[in-house]
C-alpha cells in the first residue's frame, strides 16, 4: 500500500520537524491559567466534519492518558483522517523551511484567528494525501487526509480548509498563546 506509506512519510517528516509529536511538550496555556489537557478533536464535531467532507464520521479522541484524534469514515472507501499538534514557538515558517522539497503542491491558505495555514497536496493516482497546518501563536496543529480512489481533489482541499478552520476557532475560543 505504498499510498499509505507515503501518507505516513510525509507526516512523520512533519513530526520530525517539529521536534516530537503530540503529547511530548505540555500544551498551550490559556492567558495565565493552568495547561489544559489539548485534543485537536475537541475543536470539531461529527457534524462539522460532515459537512467539511459530505460523509459521517466515527471520531476517536482517545481516553484520559491516551489522547488521540482520528475520523474515521462511516462508508468503507471514504476519506479517514488523524490530527495531532506541537507547540512550537518558531513557527510553520521555520518548519517549511527546515523540510526542503515535500512531494506534492504546499500552499499558504487564509484561515481565520490563524497566524498561518498551509496545505500539502499530494493527488496520487490510488489516494490523495492531504497534510494541513495551523498555527495559533506557539500552537501548531496538524491533519492528515487519505481518501482513496476516485477522489474529488478539490472537495479535500475545502474539506481539509474547513476542519483548519474549526481548529483555530477552537484555539481562540480558549485564547492559546
Amino acid at each position: 500500500m505504498p499510498d499509505r506509506r507515503s501518507a505516513a512519510a510525509v507526516a512523520l517528516l512533519l513530526c520530525a520537524a517539529l521536534t516530537a509529536c503530540s503529547g511530548d511538550d505540555p500544551p498551550p496555556k490559556p492567558h495565565g491559567d493552568p495547561a489544559p489537557v489539548w485534543n485537536p478533536c475537541d475543536g470539531i464535531t461529527p457534524a462539522q466534519a460532515q459537512q467539511a467532507f459530505g460523509t459521517t464520521f466515527t471520531i476517536d479522541d482517545g481516553e484520559e492518558g491516551d489522547l488521540r484524534c482520528v475520523l474515521t469514515p462511516a462508508e468503507e472507501g471514504g476519506p479517514a483522517l488523524e490530527a495531532n499538534y506541537q507547540v512550537f514557538p518558531s513557527g510553520l515558517d521555520a518548519v517549511f523551511s527546515g523540510m526542503g522539497p515535500l512531494a506534492g503542491e504546499t500552499l499558504v491558505v487564509d484561515v481565520a484567528g490563524a497566524d498561518d495555514a498551509r496545505l500539502v497536496v499530494n493527488a496520487e493516482t490510488k489516494s490523495l494525501l492531504i497534510s494541513g497546518f495551523v498555527q495559533n501563536g506557539d500552537l501548531i496543529q496538524t491533519v492528515n487526509l487519505v481518501d482513496p480512489a476516485p477522489f474529488d481533489r478539490a472537495a479535500g482541499v475545502r474539506g481539509i480548509r474547513r476542519v483548519l478552520a474549526a481548529f483555530s476557532a477552537h484555539a481562540v475560543a480558549e485564547q492559546v498563546e
